[in-house]
């Protein structure tokens, strides 16, 4: 079937609003791939040209014979160009097959097992973060000007321009007294479990919990008040709007407009930020592991700085590039629940 003379039919699937949507969707998703297999590619590349893992055979006393160095140096790849190297890399990567550490263990077993680790560090933390900073967000413009509004954004700034390896030794220092008063770790300071521990079931678990309130405490801290000072704005000005002045005039209460429409319209801003903070966040991340004691992908990632394994280095990247992501997908979604207007 044909069209007008001399013209291609359209197609109807791409043709109307929907299409227009998917094609939007796709470039999206184009874009946000392209920016993180660039920054994966950049780290790869940085770390390689940087990296020495021969250093500590050269540095042997007595000197290690020049046949073991470059025999480590054909296991490990090093005899080969950069481009080759970091194109098999790749192509491995595409296929789940992450190669090895310059200690020889699979990286691919050790990307999960860390990976885990840090879920269950970070999750609880960020959800705890944005829904704090929000209720701490909406709070302070409610009483916006009174003594209570000034004391939170005075600690909001306190707690910014606190770095978080900071945060987390003071707050391991104020609970020092508290677990030695108690003659027991109350909460813990370091690791997942106890070690040595044989508890299981409930008793497993709360373990967990206890080791986990310090940690997610110090990720929790600075991002709540990172997202409560703009979750403040963005109210402040839903509060004076024409928007809810005419639900106030449809019957709605105070509380009913701010509730059911005024909160609504404030979050719409808050779901971008949400996305473009996360890879800031995921950084005070690994600040929080190594303080703790937790051997997650940020502690993962910073020994292998320390051992200068390349490949190490950009699987983590590449995680943390696809978290961003993926995260960045999700925030549209609620950005679409929130604001009909964008669902086209």
């Amino acid at each position: 079937m044909t069209g007008r003379l001399g013209q291609r039919p359209r197609l109807p699937a791409l043709s109307g609003p929907g299409g227009r949507a998917v094609i939007r969707l796709l470039t999206r998703s184009a874009g946000r791939l392209a920016v993180c297999l660039a920054a994966v590619t950049l780290t790869y590349t940085l770390a390689s040209l940087s990296f020495d893992p021969l250093a500590d055979l050269r540095s042997t006393q007595p000197p290690t014979p020049q046949e073991v160095i470059d025999a480590r140096a054909v296991a490990l790849g090093l005899d080969r160009p950069l481009l080759p190297r970091m194109l098999e890399w790749f192509t491995g990567a595409c296929t789940g097959d992450l190669g090895v550490t310059v200690d020889g263990h699979p990286i691919g077993a050790q990307l999960w097992e860390r990976a885990g680790t840090s879920l269950r560090l970070f999750l609880p933390g960020s959800v705890l973060a944005v829904l704090g900073g929000i209720a701490v967000g909406v709070w302070g413009a409610v009483r916006a000007g009174r003594t209570s509004d000034r004391i939170s954004m005075a600690t909001a700034l306190l707690l910014l321009a606190v770095p978080v390896f900071v945060l987390g030794t003071v707050l391991k220092i104020l609970w020092l007294p508290i677990n030695n008063a108690a003659g027991t770790d109350l909460l813990p300071f370091s690791g997942e479990t106890t070690p040595g521990s044989e508890a299981t079931g409930w008793a497993e678990f709360g373990d967990r919990i206890r080791h986990l309130v310090l940690p997610t405490i110090t990720i929790a801290l600075p991002q709540i008040a990172f997202y409560s000072r703009f979750q403040r704005a963005a109210m402040l000005e839903v509060l004076h709007s024409e928007f809810l002045r005419g639900a106030r005039t449809r019957g709605l209460t105070y509380r009913q407009a701010i509730t059911g429409h005024g909160l609504r319209m404030a979050l719409v801003p808050m779901t971008a930020l949400v996305a473009f903070g996360f890879g800031l966040h995921l950084v005070g991340g690994v600040f929080t592991e190594r303080i703790f004691g937790w051997h997650g992908l940020g502690d993962w990632l910073m020994s292998a700085i320390e051992n200068q394994d390349a490949r190490v280095v950009a699987t983590a990247t590449l995680l943390m590039a696809v978290l961003v992501v993926v995260v960045g997908w999700v925030a549209d979604l609620a950005l679409a629940f929130l604001d009909p207007r964008t669902r086209s």
